[in-house]
């Protein structure tokens, strides 16, 4: 009886081993090829009855789902590990930032060295060097008012590294502002206030809060507040109401529905208190407001609000635009806001705001259209040609007052604004003409006495971002 035996490596290779000579390899061969042809013919049926079953479709979609699913489930245990490092990161730097500020008798670099130990001990034992590694914890003293605490680790990655580029490793990293006190600014009424009216544009000044730190564009959290119009240029009386809450009849209603209709009261919504008490359409108005005390960590700004070509058009002055007949015809409605603020323990005025409009300038650029000069007393606040410090004339370089502006040492300050400032691109032929401006910063002038600032509550510190 002849013996099939394996001939070669091959599986489908075999060799027929008789008692005499063995056949040819051609014969040989040609046999494994048989059988290998049966094999795949068998195999081919099989897939094909397998995808021909209703379960055998499933199970084949199955296998190839099951790749994205598993990746996007690697790439979800990575992100949850990061953000779990993330916010106990962030807790515990809000609580070290917190406890780092000291009393009076002692100093932030001796108690900072205990709250950084106690700090990264907690995120050791709640991590012991596997889910966070290479732990900082680095403080930055801002001012004599505010510490900055940043904490960053390195979180170990088991499936997102597995894509190409993607590092072993993702940093990550918070930080936590507190503020020890905060000092609140006083401020006495304007002592003058003044508007050209022989302009042709109708302006109209407005008071309000600003809060340098709170962030940009939330809308829980406005930075400009309790916003008020206090004087404009077509003859309208301003009439302020000092009491908190305001006890004008007519305030009265308008107060409780700002203060109720937000958490922050007036401190969470821009506009405050005011109203047309007569004349509504008219340009023979009465105005009654509510005087924007500033609260604590906020500055008293002013908005400059410029219509073009509208002083004697009363129906321009709240909407639209007035029509330009002449020159380049264009015309339009612009705001400008001084967004002042104070550095914790200086009294030096500065400013976050005064930017152009668009699209006459490039978004977010400063333009000259405010004048400051600081003044020692009231009377020192009149023009040099009646022996007073306040700069005259057309065509000149405004003054920005950097000295003290300190109300306990009786000092005032005047603003002066030009309702058109320079730097506008277009033409400037005459007035008519976008560009135009004479640069003699009187349209709109104020003298208000600098303010004083009083430490508000205990001695404690609070996050402030």
């Amino acid at each position: 009886m002849p013996e099939l035996r394996k001939f070669t490596e091959n599986p489908f290779d075999y060799c027929v081993i008789y008692a005499e000579p063995a056949l040819p390899v051609a014969i040989v061969r040609f046999i494994g090829r048989q059988k290998r042809r049966k094999w795949a013919d068998g195999m081919g049926r099989s897939l094909w009855e397998l995808v021909r079953r209703e379960d055998g479709v499933v199970a084949v979609i199955f296998a190839v789902m099951a790749i994205p699913f598993i990746a996007m489930a690697g790439w979800a245990v990575d992100y949850v590990r990061i953000q779990h490092v993330r916010e106990f990161l962030q807790n515990q730097v809000d609580s070290a930032a917190l406890s780092a500020f000291v009393e009076e008798d002692e100093t932030w670099q001796t108690k900072w060295g205990l709250v950084q130990s106690v700090a990264l001990a907690e995120i050791g034992r709640q991590y012991q060097g596997n889910w966070a590694q290479n732990v900082s914890l680095t403080p930055d003293r801002i001012s004599d008012y505010d510490l900055k605490v940043t904490a960053s680790a390195r979180v170990p990655l088991s499936f997102m590294s597995i894509l190409p580029g993607v590092p072993d490793t993702q940093l990550v990293s918070v930080s936590a502002t507190v503020r020890f006190s905060d000092v609140k600014e006083v401020r006495e009424p304007p002592d003058t206030s003044l508007l050209d009216p022989e302009a042709g544009d109708f302006n109209r000044l407005w008071m309000y809060c600003f809060w340098p730190n709170r962030p940009e564009n939330d809308p829980d959290l406005p930075r400009r507040t309790r916003m008020v119009p206090v004087a404009d240029n077509g003859g309208s009386e301003f009439f302020a109401d000092f009491d908190s809450p305001p006890t004008t009849p007519g305030l009265v209603s308008i107060y409780n529905s700002i203060a109720t209709s937000n958490p922050l009261g007036l401190d969470g919504v821009e506009q405050g208190p005011w109203r047309i008490s007569d004349g509504a359409n008219t340009n023979d108005r009465e105005y009654e407001y509510m005087w924007p005390d500033c609260a604590q960590g906020s500055f008293l700004s002013f908005r400059l609000e410029n219509v073009r070509f509208a002083r004697t058009q009363q129906q321009y002055w709240d909407t639209g635009a007035a029509p330009n007949n002449g020159g380049d015809k264009k015309t339009g409605r612009f705001n400008y806001y001084t967004d002042t603020f104070f550095t914790p323990g200086s009294s030096t005025e500065q400013y976050a705001g005064l930017q152009g409009p668009e699209p006459y300038v490039p978004a977010g650029q400063t333009v000259n259209i405010l004048e400051t000069v600081l003044c020692d007393t009231i009377e020192d606040c009149r023009p040099e040609s009646q022996g007073g410090v306040i700069p005259e004339g057309t065509n000149r370089t405004p003054q920005r007052a950097t000295g003290s502006c300190d109300g306990n040492a009786g000092k005032y300050m005047y603003y002066g604004w030009e309702d058109r400032p320079p730097g506008l691109s277009g033409t400037s032929n005459d007035w008519q003409h976008i560009a135009w401006t004479d640069r003699d910063y009187d349209d709109i002038r104020i003298i208000i006495k600098c303010p004083t600032f009083e430490t508000v509550g205990e001695r404690n510190a609070r996050l402030i971002y």
